[in-house]
């Protein structure tokens, strides 16, 4: 939809103003309205009043002259375009129309079309401003959203619909990327482990693309090379490299080698990069689907760098025949524990000997979900019972992708059926816990780690550690870090702010509100008050 563009006629000869109404054709010029004044008081109040984009105004007026006008206008909106009249032909109106930033000066009269020109030019001219300022205000848009816009630009290549891809390719032309079918192009695929588990991130995503395209040219991946990056559903970072020449041939694997130890460091966290085979545009579809099922396999999400043109993963099925009928026996016994225990000590086994991929662990998963649920059923559990808000069914359904999650699912239900089963807490798993807690005070504790160390999920040993306790968990460790401080505050002369550092604290108002609100003093005043006992 095209923007209104409004006129101002100012004129104090309504002869002059009515001819120039009739004589100029105003719909052609794209001027929609047209507003006339006879005096400049009477034109400030219109243009105080209304968008007005163009002031054709004549110089001499009684009272107060177009020049002063102009002055005025041109210190409150200055955006306006002015084109001033005159019956004179007088070098010093001349001069200060310049010094005024006017559009255009006319020399009255002037013929009808003479002064269409003109308005015309004037009208060109706020157009292109216009243009201008749309293409600013979509640049800075894009700029502010250029990751998100640059995903669905690189993802649409990925689609099977030729029509996005086409789409995809154009926009990218425009922007001076040339690629098509005939392109060479390799895809790397980045899984940060920080970054695409957690739902809150300690890295950023800007930060890391930057990281990711310092360390190509680290790693000699350099131009004619181009590289873009997308981020897809599983949040991991896509690289599409792509030329017109045969560049990306002579890359070769010590390059990317070098390239992920950049980004290693860069960003110090663990990740796998897998690195596809160098093919042309029009199999890239095919070779991120092959790259994503040799992603699948990587179950136990071990870091490193993989060329996924070698094999890395274990290849063959397993028979857990026997395994499924020792636990069936187990839980038919009401060793759930046991169970748990004996699932997870498998799974580290085989993951430990590398015979782990993605099917063993699909047959591991549905065989694991037969079991728990006949054992709810042989219980008479409702199946509903066994999940939470924070754990709910198609969690347990989709755990199959990766060891972890399989491993929390086992905890989860393990701890579900007992405590729908209603048997007695495991005082061996709240010492354990408590033990753990103390060994490792000086780290950031979660509930889940803890929970994890004791093989249970976190929602159920919430609820087991309270009714086992009388205590909240999470004031549990809080507690035991305060009475740590308070030791160290007692027997040391360590700064305080050295004191948060030890107890896992690198935020230290943190630390003095949680001590604070144990012990309703700072931890400079309980020092203070003891070495003054």
């Amino acid at each position: 939809m095209r923007n209104a563009m409004n006129l101002l006629l100012i004129d104090d000869q309504i002869s002059v103003i009515n001819g120039i109404e009739k004589g100029i054709r105003f719909r052609e010029l794209n001027i929609d309205r047209v507003f006339t004044a006879s005096s400049a008081a009477q034109a400030r109040n219109i243009l105080m009043s209304n968008e007005i984009h163009i002031m054709l105004c004549d110089i001499e007026m009684p009272e107060e002259n177009g020049l002063q006008l102009n002055q005025w206008v041109m210190e409150t909106m200055p955006d306006v375009i002015r084109i001033l009249l005159t019956s004179h032909a007088d070098f010093e109106y001349a001069r200060e129309s310049l010094r005024l930033g006017c559009f255009d000066y006319i020399v009255q009269p002037a013929p009808y079309d003479e002064i269409e020109a003109c308005l015309r030019r004037a009208v060109h001219r706020l157009e292109s401003e216009r243009r201008k300022n749309t293409l600013c205000y979509y640049g800075m848009i894009y700029e502010k959203h250029k990751p998100e816009m640059s995903d669905r630009i690189v993802n649409n290549l990925f689609s099977e619909n030729r029509e996005n891809v086409n789409q995809s390719l154009l926009v990218l032309e425009q922007m001076g990327y040339h690629l098509d079918d005939h392109s060479r192009i390799r895809i790397l695929i980045l899984d940060i482990f920080s970054y695409s588990k957690a739902t809150e991130s300690v890295l950023y995503d800007i930060s890391i693309r930057h990281s990711l395209l310092d360390s190509l040219r680290s790693g000699k991946i350099a131009e004619p090379v181009e590289a873009l990056i997308a981020l897809n559903r599983s949040r991991q970072f896509v690289i599409l490299l792509f030329c017109d020449d045969d560049s990306l041939l002579s890359c070769k694997n010590a390059d990317f080698q070098m390239f992920y130890e950049v980004v290693g460091q860069s960003l110090d966290t663990e990740m796998a990069c897998y690195v596809g085979k160098c093919s042309l545009f029009s199999e890239l579809r095919s070779e991120v689907k092959r790259i994503h099922r040799y992603i699948d396999n990587n179950v136990s999400k071990k870091p490193g760098l993989y060329m996924t043109d070698e094999k890395h993963f274990f290849q063959d099925s397993l028979d857990i025949s026997e395994n499924i009928k020792r636990w069936q026996r187990l839980l038919k016994d009401n060793q759930l524990e046991k169970t748990r225990d004996s699932i997870l000590s498998w799974l580290d086994f085989i993951v430990s000997v590398n015979r782990t991929n993605f099917s063993v662990l699909c047959e591991l998963h549905q065989q694991l979900i037969q079991l728990f649920f006949n054992c709810a059923w042989d219980n008479q559990i409702d199946i509903a019972d066994l999940f939470t808000d924070d754990y709910g069914y198609n969690d347990c359904m989709d755990a199959f992708r990766d060891v972890e999650s399989l491993r929390f699912m086992v905890c989860h239900i393990t701890g579900a059926i007992q405590s729908a089963k209603g048997c007695a807490p495991s005082k061996d798993d709240i010492q354990k816990a408590k033990i753990y807690i103390l060994d490792h005070i000086s780290n950031n504790l979660s509930v889940r780690e803890v929970a994890d160390h004791v093989h249970l999920s976190p929602e159920y040993f919430t609820k087991l550690f309270k009714k086992e306790t009388g205590q909240n968990i999470k004031n549990y460790i809080m507690q035991q870090k305060v009475d740590a401080a308070k030791d160290l505050l007692d027997h040391s002369e360590i700064p305080v702010s050295l004191v948060a550092l030890e107890l896992g604290y690198t935020n230290f108002s943190h630390f003095t509100q949680m001590f604070k609100k144990f012990e309703n003093m700072t931890p400079s005043e309980y020092r203070k008050r003891k070495s003054e006992g």
